[in-house]
């Protein structure tokens, strides 16, 4: 076990992707993650693996409770923890543990679009994208399609369209740290004459103000469990406690039996997945959906798949689901459904009626 590398790389086996036991991660991919978690959280600056040692899931937590830690020592001073050491006691020890990250969740993950236009183009973005338009019009002109270039020539246009989109990411990455840095600053001087200015805020009323981060699911058991975790009430007693608990273990197992069917066709994965996202903030109520079999109709229409209506494990929005057109739902039914059936003996009818 202690060979055993803590951060291991996905392979693909016969059963689809999964984590290899011996294979670690790259360093290059975990980099990547670790830097797009910190751009996530509102960080001013690049998280690389010495963030662990200054403790940066304490300086973004920074109301967590003494309980929660699984070392009494630690508290929230990670560093003396680290040494083994007993907590220091002074004020400023305590307090720079908390402010050791420069971190706003307020701050835009991406500048705006609308920002972006406003800007003059990058003059090297500018030139590939007229060799690009300019090597696509021959194209046209002397083989009739691109399609029909030769290999070498259609090569090379490949690559050049490589090199403008690799030339547009890097000036909007630019541009995306200008940006941010520039609302840094302004909420930090909007911070400063309010302060100034001698003007009392209501932390109540300013928490009101900024709009509450809402995270749609597709899945409606997932929303509902996360309504059950994110409960961090401490007033219960025990026998509201426990009836929580049995709670989020239903709907752990409600959300586990949900399978994911492979959308063949880009045209029938569009009509699945706009009609299994809904509109606005989701909907958590403390009621478990029970789909009972009168619900689903006995006589389907044209474009409705009958495996799919037998299907209990699916959600019932995807069970009684049309496609647009008679042949995408026969495409569906033969690529996914009639491969697994038997060829010989007698076939049964998966309606749930």
């Amino acid at each position: 076990m202690l060979k055993t590398p803590v951060f291991r790389r996905s392979i693909r086996t016969a059963s689809g992707w999964a984590k290899s036991k011996t294979e670690p991660m790259k360093y290059s991919t975990y980099a990547f993650y670790l830097d797009r978690i910190g751009t996530d959280l509102g960080s001013e600056e690049k998280w690389t693996s010495y963030c662990f040692r200054h403790g940066h899931a304490n300086a973004q937590v920074t109301g967590c409770p003494q309980n929660a830690y699984q070392n009494s020592r630690e508290g929230f001073n990670t560093h003396d923890a680290f040494l083994e050491r007993d907590p220091s006691a002074d004020g400023p020890t305590r307090a720079f543990t908390h402010v050791s990250i420069k971190c706003n969740p307020e701050v835009p993950k991406q500048i705006p679009k609308a920002e972006l236009a406003k800007l003059p183009p990058d003059p090297e973005v500018a030139r590939l994208a007229k060799q690009v338009e300019a090597m696509a019009r021959r194209m046209r002109q002397d083989y009739g399609f691109i399609k029909a270039a030769p290999e070498t020539v259609r090569e090379e246009y490949q690559q050049l369209r490589k090199d403008l989109r690799s030339t547009e990411k890097a000036f909007r990455d630019d541009m995306t740290k200008v940006y941010q840095e520039e609302c840094r600053r302004r909420l930090h001087h909007e911070e400063l004459q309010r302060r100034l200015s001698e003007m009392t805020v209501d932390p109540e009323l300013d928490e009101r103000a900024k709009l509450e981060p809402s995270v749609q699911h597709q899945l409606e058991e997932r929303t509902k469990l996360q309504a059950v975790l994110s409960d961090f009430r401490q007033d219960l007693d025990t026998k509201a406690t426990t009836d929580r608990k049995i709670r989020a273990v239903e709907l752990m197992v409600l959300l586990a039996s949900r399978r994911e069917v492979r959308r063949p066709t880009p045209s029938t994965s569009n009509s699945l997945s706009q009609g299994s996202i809904r509109p606005g903030f989701p909907d958590i109520t403390p009621a478990v959906p029970n789909v009972k079999v009168e619900e689903v109709p006995l006589v389907l229409g044209e474009t409705q798949c009958i495996y799919c209506v037998g299907e209990e494990k699916l959600p019932y929005s995807r069970r009684i689901r049309s496609f647009g057109r008679k042949s995408h739902m026969w495409d569906h039914v033969e690529n996914l459904h009639l491969r697994y059936e038997r060829k010989v003996g007698p076939f049964t009818c998966p309606h749930p009626r």
